[in-house]
């Protein structure tokens, strides 16, 4: 009969939990894993729900609602971000700016400039401009950096002298405006 000693026990005791742990280590990464599937299922049913919810009658739209989601006009509104590029490229001369430009200007408008995102960070957030073609980008001459890429409005901004007037209609034939 061998004798166990207090350290043989104390080891067995060690690799037993550290064979546990890798158990139990395996079903956490396991189960991340379904978690991740479920969330990425989650996300696009919520855009699926963001385009469908018109066509949703009322009793629908509550239970929607009761789901936990919320589509109302300030989640569809333009983060801002993007909002302040936008009124800077209406501000700018021609409105156009280099990517770099736009970028110093965004960090130029916080009053705190330690709360500006990185430059990457800061085109991630004004893709949504490019993606409705409010905004286009010709490629600047390093085409290893976007820094140089030059932002501009897309279609252009009437003058104020050039806006229609409310009450004047031009006649089709002879392009004259009347009253």
């Amino acid at each position: 009969m061998s004798k166990s000693s207090i350290v043989d026990v104390l080891i067995e005791n060690i690799q037993t939990d550290q064979n546990l742990l890798q158990e139990v280590e395996v079903k956490i990464e396991t189960a991340k894993d379904e978690k991740q599937a479920i969330v990425n299922r989650l996300k696009e049913q919520q855009k699926d729900i963001s385009v469908l919810l018109k066509y949703a009658d009322e009793d629908q739209q509550a239970k929607i609602t009761e789901l936990g989601f919320d589509f109302n006009e300030n989640q569809k509104t333009v983060n801002t971000i993007a909002t302040v590029a936008f009124d800077l490229i209406l501000k700018a001369k021609d409105h156009q700016l280099s990517n770099n430009a736009l970028y110093e200007g965004y960090v130029k408008s916080l009053k705190n400039k330690e709360e500006a995102v990185t430059y990457s960070a800061f085109n991630i957030k004004c893709r949504s401009l490019f993606n409705t073609q409010k905004l286009l980008r010709k490629k600047g001459t390093d085409p290893k950096s976007s820094r140089e890429d030059i932002i501009s409005l897309n279609g252009r901004v009437l003058p104020k002298e050039d806006k229609p007037k409310p009450n004047k209609k031009a006649d089709e034939k002879t392009g004259k405006t009347t009253q």
